[in-house]
């Protein structure tokens, strides 16, 4: 998901990744916050994001720059659903779930993303896809946190994401007094993996003048 940007941005900042299933997004805010000595730039995409917006709202002096991607910071909007899937992992569909979810959360002409995505979801477990499953019904609404955050905030959003369309990122970007905005023409769920390149690029700049430099 961010291999390009751990290459890519180590020069600026010392990056790692973390795979975060808590039972609450407040368990794995907190568990985050623990394995990090003082402030960091914090990214997140999707379950991420939100977990992103979750240490914000429980740390925000921790927080030197806010990095979100197709992520809605209300509570989950379709429960039954996320029971649905829940289950269904857990009864051995683990397989027909994560395609499904590539299928929609990928735009269709973009197999190799499709199939860096299927990989990883295969890597990463069924268990950990559940608890994780499980933790968005625990999402709280995080709205007015980010109208009252002054943590300098990027927005790259993919304009084709069937889940979390691009309306969303303009309004968190209207709301905060420091978000950039910046979309990706047919870009789904994942623009890290999707236009890995893009986000790069773009994650320099803004690293560069908003958060390490802290100029205009």
């Amino acid at each position: 998901m961010y291999a390009h940007q751990l290459e890519g941005l180590a020069d600026l900042v010392s990056p790692s990744v973390s795979v975060l299933s808590g039972s609450t997004f407040a368990e794995s805010a907190q568990s985050l916050l623990a394995s990090i000595d003082g402030p960091f730039v914090l990214a997140g995409t999707a379950y991420g994001g939100c977990l992103a917006m979750e240490v914000l709202g429980s740390a925000p002096e921790r927080l030197r720059g806010l990095w979100l991607m197709n992520c809605h910071p209300g509570v989950h909007p379709f429960p039954d659903a996320v029971r649905s899937t829940s289950w269904r992992i857990r009864a051995g569909e683990h397989e027909a779930v994560i395609a499904e979810f590539a299928e929609n959360a990928i735009p269709s002409g973009d197999a190799d993303a499709k199939a860096a995505f299927i990989q990883m979801a295969r890597e990463t477990g069924a268990d950990v896809f559940a608890r994780q499953s499980d933790a968005t019904l625990t999402r709280s609404d995080r709205w007015s946190t980010l109208a009252a955050s002054t943590v300098p905030t990027l927005l790259i959003w993919g304009n084709s994401d069937r889940f979390v369309p691009a309306e969303v990122g303009r309004r968190i970007a209207a709301s905060m007094p420091q978000a950039q905005f910046e979309p990706l023409e047919g870009c789904g769920h994942f623009p890290t993996l999707e236009r890995p390149s893009e986000c790069t690029d773009i994650a320099r700049r803004w690293l560069t003048t908003k958060v390490i430099g802290g100029t205009d």
